[in-house]
């Protein structure tokens, strides 16, 4: 018996396996570690954590796939070791929102953009409205610390944060009244340098004094302000050696005066792990339905799904949206049955809940309803770490797609498919700094002025260079895959003359690469890809006035000239779907067999 087919099977199935794994990543995986002096909340230990504290918390919500988010996270972490001494009065902490355990909390607090930094103060208490205080969203560590000690004055003022020191500057005129061995910091009057060492050591007694109390500075050895002083026997003011006269140098000169040992941070080194995307990589400029699929189930289920209340500009832009990928997104017959509730639903009244939509894609996840055919992870949008890559590459590709099927077929708004993902990223990308700078882009690059179907291929192919090149060397950007001008050399030898694009062979390019035939399947049930697309649909039309995406006997994005399911369109679209599918057999047989 020849064993060598039986040989083959088990070798592709074994790769096939490592692929898979090697492939994907865990959509939940976040920003921080157990390493970081950051708490990491969920929805498991939020309310438990947060609501009746003894202390107060200043929490990050966050999205890891959200480029600002993780050129955010670096500061977020110093900023937590920095005021780590602070941590039994308040404590700085983290929520993914982008884990799908963790949407319905976000929604319940009115997350809407990414970063968000709530304050809740010390016995906060559930109520209705009631979504912890807004702060401010700094640049640097000083900027966060700064707002966080302005809060804690604001609270002292108001008669809260009792488990906060005395922060008011000491206003006597001599010095009867300060203990003995006391640390007197003198101050300019808008500083917080006071404010902020009292925080760093409050075990400790340690007063401040505003320049402006000139009585008691006449008391004091003549320095420069700010200067350190300590409390000795009789009263009297000794000035302590500083040698800088910023918070770290009075944070080492009353180390010194207490005796008080740095504490020792752990050098161990964290192991990187890397996952080996050279087969993935080795496929070139390849469009996985893996990540379509994710793209699409992360958009509608935790962006839309994580608005609470959906009406106006965002109803509208969410019903455009809806009709573009019930007309051109790949799905099965079943997905285009759920994407069709879901437009119901959203024609159905002027304010709508986004925790129904988030429902209604959670459901349809369940393997018996056969909607998705590819589980919910990565494939050519892997990164080589979690916060590398994932959605927004996701995002990105599924609207390269959308314009080229949209393109395919006439008598539509050329523009249909970016005005479907302005309107998404405006109102629904978690992302308030990448929306903004799309936004400007769109403006800037008058986005309202491209005419033809050819013009917003391409009107979104220079918009993702231009992305690619602001965001070349940044912290968001994976190593492994850094920001290039697309597509390569390598991938399109023909679409550059020496430094200039050459537009016509960019269009033939895409095209082909965002074809709809040109789907790559690894990863996928095909059974449930195909599911139902051989049948009438009985799908309603998905448009709205001029704009109408007519749904009836489409494969795949097909879209009927005259919007009518005649009996020969049917034979196209079963002939397209039969022959993709004997064309997938029809290579692994051969792979099973050479």
């Amino acid at each position: 018996m020849n064993q060598q087919p039986i040989f083959h099977i088990i070798l592709i199935a074994l790769i096939c396996v490592q692929l898979s794994n090697n492939a994907s990543i865990d959509l939940s995986e976040g920003l921080y570690n157990e390493t970081d002096h950051v708490v990491i909340l969920t929805a498991d230990n939020f309310k438990s954590t947060i609501v009746n504290s003894k202390k107060a918390w200043l929490v990050e919500f966050y999205n890891s796939w959200c480029g600002f988010c993780q050129r955010f996270a670096p500061g977020w972490k110093e900023f937590a070791t920095d005021v780590k001494t602070w941590q039994d009065l308040v404590a700085v902490a983290a929520l993914n929102c982008a884990h799908e355990h963790n949407y319905a909390l976000c929604r319940e607090y009115e997350i809407m953009s990414y970063p968000m930094l709530k304050y809740y103060p010390e016995g906060f208490v559930e109520a209705p409205k009631a979504y912890g205080h807004a702060m401010n969203r700094g640049n640097t560590v000083t900027d966060h610390r700064q707002d966080l000690v302005q809060k804690i004055l604001s609270e002292l003022r108001e008669g809260r944060g009792k488990q906060y020191p005395n922060l008011q500057p000491y206003i006597a005129d001599n010095l009867n009244d300060i203990p003995l061995n006391t640390l007197l910091i003198i101050q300019e009057p808008d500083s917080l340098l006071g404010p902020e060492l009292i925080l760093d050591f409050h075990k400790n007694n340690i007063k401040y004094v505003i320049s402006n109390n000139t009585k008691l500075l006449s008391n004091l050895p003549q320095d420069t302000i700010p200067s350190l002083y300590v409390i000795g026997q009789d009263k009297q003011a000794v000035a302590l050696k500083l040698n800088s006269r910023d918070r770290k140098g009075f944070q080492e000169a009353i180390r010194r005066n207490l005796q008080i040992e740095v504490e020792a941070e752990e050098n161990g080194q964290i192991g990187d792990a890397r996952t080996n995307l050279e087969k993935v990589k080795g496929m070139g400029d390849a469009v996985f339905q893996m990540d379509l699929e994710s793209a699409l189930r992360y958009s509608l289920k935790r962006e839309v799904g994580g608005t609470k209340e959906i009406s106006g500009e965002k109803l509208k832009a969410l019903r455009k949206y809806l009709q573009v990928l019930l007309g051109y997104f790949p799905f099965n017959q079943n997905g285009k049955n759920l994407l069709q509730e879901i437009l119901t639903y959203a024609n159905s009244e002027e304010t709508i809940q986004g925790a129904t939509i988030g429902k209604l894609v959670k459901e349809a996840e369940k393997v018996e309803k056969q909607v998705f055919s590819t589980p919910q992870k990565w494939l050519g949008c892997q990164g080589s770490s979690p916060q590398y890559r994932g959605y927004p590459c996701g995002l990105w590709t599924m609207f390269h797609y959308l314009t080229v099927n949209v393109a395919e077929y006439s008598g539509l708004n050329p523009r249909l498919a970016l005005e479907a993902m302005h309107g998404y990223i405006k109102n629904f990308f978690g992302c308030s700094d990448c929306s903004q700078h799309f936004q400007d882009m769109a403006k800037r690059r008058e986005i309202d002025k491209v005419a033809t179907f050819d013009d917003s291929i391409l009107w979104l192919w220079m918009a993702h260079n231009e992305v690619n090149q602001r965001l070349s060397g940044d912290p968001s950007e994976d190593p492994s895959f850094p920001k290039i001008q697309f597509p390569s050399e390598m991938a399109c030898p023909t679409c550059r003359l020496q430094d200039d694009w050459l537009h016509t062979e960019v269009l033939k390019h895409l095209k082909h690469m965002y074809n709809n035939q040109n789907i790559r399947y690894l990863g996928a049930n095909t059974k449930i890809a195909f599911l139902g697309l051989e049948a009438n649909s009985s799908a309603a039309h998905a448009g709205v006035q001029e704009e109408a995406v007519p749904v009836q006997a489409r494969s795949f994005g097909q879209s009927l000239k005259d919007g009518n399911g005649t009996s020969s369109s049917m034979a196209m679209v079963k002939d397209k779907a039969n022959f993709r599918f004997i064309i997938f057999c029809v290579i692994t047989f051969v792979g099973l067999t050479v």
